[in-house]
């Protein structure tokens, strides 16, 4: 008798599950979409979903690794149909959220505290809502020459230096006619024309878009002081812009070339100079602080997301499960041995990233501390546009830093006062 009940038990448990009522055990697949990046990169990712997979057999992976990531993502968008897990950019986070295309991640986050706030924040919406998970990040810090700096007599930068120090450096390194090995003339600074760089400045100086009463004082004293700090390299003719430092496309480029003894840079730049300029002398340090006594560096970043359309499906827990696979700690412990230029997300795993990149590039960890990320509200892109502008005519002399930083605050404060 005891064992025709078990057979019946048997055969019970086969007819639920064959009629779909038992759901455990089904595979349910979740598509996942992020850009291509480079060859080791991208074998990185793979490895990834592949061990997820290993981990979780209830759930298939369809991915795509994309070049063109970006044209694909929004064509999904604009069709409804998009993937039910992808990179979003810091950049991208107002409209996306704004377009309910992001779901709140809640209390799905495995150990929320180990993440850099900075991170969080940058993926956080205007309702408080947190609707990513960084997967990796990069700041920016101080590049230096140090032959040039030998050449010219000068002890290198420390953690310690002040915007003067810097500025200094780069005119007696002009100055003591430093040249590089072909005999080519070295200044002191590079300074690309790119507000992601000097809006470094900018945030360690007390510039701000919006003061506490939400009026825009992007024009204030302090913040018009930063990009004239930036500027005066060029202006004063002991730094210059990376095209006419030989023609090169950016300030890596211009640095690693020998031509410039300094520039502001990401930890990007790294695996280029160690890669084709492998004779080039050279450290990092912080960026130096600024008048108001503080420090400062911004923070390059995506993240893990969730689409929105999945919030209450049998696939929002399977999403979430990735997204803690791919960010989690042990997540960022494997970004942090990869070997790649960009930086676990995780406070945990910065001493493992240190390791294996070097102790030397400790300044880029040490910004995660004060980074901003430098992302203006959705529907200030005209301002965005001026600021861009406002960097250009400056570095190129057109304008003063005080004329173009008004003309973009005066946009900002029409943009305000139309709603």
């Amino acid at each position: 008798m005891r064992n025709r009940f078990i057979a019946l038990a048997l055969l019970a448990l086969v007819a639920l599950s064959v009629s779909g009522l038992v759901t455990a055990q089904d595979t349910v697949v979740l598509r996942v979409w992020t850009g291509s990046s480079s060859p080791a990169e991208n074998e990185f990712k793979e490895k990834q979903f592949a061990d997820f997979e290993a981990a979780n057999p209830n759930i298939d992976l369809e991915v795509l690794i994309s070049p063109d990531y970006g044209t694909q993502i929004q064509a999904a968008f604009s069709a409804n149909d998009y993937p039910e897990v992808f990179t979003v950019g810091q950049f991208d986070v107002p409209s996306l959220v704004d377009s309910g295309l992001l779901a709140p991640a809640g209390d799905n986050i495995v150990e929320p505290d180990d993440l850099y706030p900075n991170l969080v924040a940058a993926f956080t919406g205007e309702d408080g809502n947190v609707y990513g998970v960084a997967k990796d990040f990069s700041t920016l810090a101080v590049y230096y020459n140090t032959d040039a700096f030998d050449a010219a007599g000068l002890e290198y930068p420390t953690a310690d230096w002040t915007w003067d120090d810097m500025y200094a450096a780069a005119e007696a390194i002009t100055n003591a006619d430093v040249t590089t090995a072909d005999g080519a003339d070295v200044v002191g600074f590079s300074a690309g024309a790119d507000r992601n760089r000097w809006l470094s400045l900018f945030w360690a100086n007390g510039g701000r878009l919006f003061d506490d009463a939400g009026e825009v004082v992007f024009d204030s004293p302090e913040a018009i002081a930063s990009l004239e700090f930036y500027a005066s390299f060029v202006a004063n003719g002991v730094g210059d812009l990376p095209a006419n430092l030989g023609g090169a496309g950016w300030n890596g480029e211009a640095f690693g070339k020998g031509l410039a003894a300094m520039t502001i840079e990401g930890n990007w730049a790294i695996g280029y100079l160690e890669t084709t300029f492998p004779e080039l002398n050279w450290g990092v340090v912080e960026i130096p602080t600024a008048p108001s006594g503080n420090k400062g560096t911004l923070t390059f970043t995506e993240a893990w997301s969730v689409s929105s359309q999945v919030v209450g499906t049998e696939l929002e827990e399977a999403a979430w499960s990735l997204v803690n696979f791919l960010t989690g700690p042990e997540g960022a412990a494997a970004v942090a041995t990869a070997g790649f230029g960009v930086m676990p997300s995780r406070a945990s795993a910065a001493a493992v990233w240190l390791e294996t990149r070097g102790a030397e590039f400790e300044a880029f960890v040490t910004g995660a501390e004060y980074a901003w990320a430098p992302v203006f509200p959705l529907g200030y892109g005209d301002f965005t546009s001026a600021v861009d502008e406002a960097t250009v005519a400056v570095l190129g002399g057109e304008a003063t830093a005080e004329e173009a930083m008004v003309e973009a605050a005066d946009i900002a404060r029409e943009i305000l006062a139309e709603g």
